[in-house]
């Protein structure tokens, strides 16, 4: 599955770039670009596209063959090829693409990945940290899937231990101040 799933990933990106329309690899995969080896096997991808080009993405999507399954609170789930994309939207701040309500730089510009000898964009560890700190939120880790704990051990080794508290004070006090 890995290898059919690396072989999407680079179609989507290579077809975005032919467009000059930036994204994003997120979650697992974007962990194992940014660490450049493949830690496990991946149920799904993650992709961050500009919501200012949602349609432009819309197109891009079914013209590789996906198409839209399921609506959700932050964006969408599509399939491409029996894959499940898992699709969030970035939206503009000045002159760069930000996940809304998570800490800025979490869409950098460059390359921050290798996945199969192709540079990709990925979102930022803090980005990957705070999905997380929602999933830590919303799910006791005595129902963690086994693979969860490896990865969300490998991102914090790779954000660093102190960082990672730090990251998880913040998002402890922006989740404070959303209830206040």
């Amino acid at each position: 599955m890995s290898a059919q799933q690396i072989k999407l990933i680079h179609q989507l990106f290579s077809a975005a770039d032919k467009i000059e329309m930036p994204l994003w690899l997120g979650g697992g995969w974007a962990i194992d670009a940014k660490i450049n080896r493949i830690t496990r096997e991946h149920e799904d991808i993650d992709i961050v596209y500009p919501s200012d080009r949602s349609t432009e993405f819309l197109s891009l999507l079914h013209s590789l063959g996906g198409h839209i399954t399921e609506q959700t609170s932050y964006g969408f789930l599509a399939d491409l090829h029996g894959v499940l994309i898992d699709c969030e939207p970035c939206i503009r701040v000045e002159d760069r693409y930000e996940i809304e309500g998570v800490p800025s730089g979490t869409c950098p510009p460059e390359l921050t990945g290798n996945l199969g000898g192709k540079r990709l964009r990925c979102t930022s560890w803090e980005a990957i940290l705070w999905d997380y700190f929602y999933y830590i939120e919303e799910v006791p880790q005595s129902e963690w899937r086994p693979k969860d704990f490896p990865s969300f051990a490998l991102v914090k080794a790779s954000f660093g231990e102190a960082q990672t508290q730090k990251l998880h004070e913040q998002f402890s006090r922006s989740r404070q101040s959303d209830f206040c």
